[in-house]
């Protein structure tokens, strides 16, 4: 079974693209930075990199 990607993204109305997280329904913020009003060249790339991000082994520190 494959496992539904965490983050998906919508166009909007002003033709910019939004991320958001799939499991809470809230805009994707990372590392302060809020994923909205992006153009359509970066959001594939920026979803893979929160995908990886995502399942990157977590360390105890």
């Amino acid at each position: 079974m494959t496992e539904i990607p965490r983050f998906g993204a919508r166009k909007e109305i002003d033709e910019t693209w939004t991320i958001f997280d799939r499991r809470t329904g809230e805009i994707a913020v990372r590392s302060g930075l809020i994923m909205a009003r992006l153009t359509g060249n970066v959001v594939l790339g920026l979803i893979q990199i929160l995908e990886q991000i995502e399942d990157a082994p977590k360390l105890i520190h």
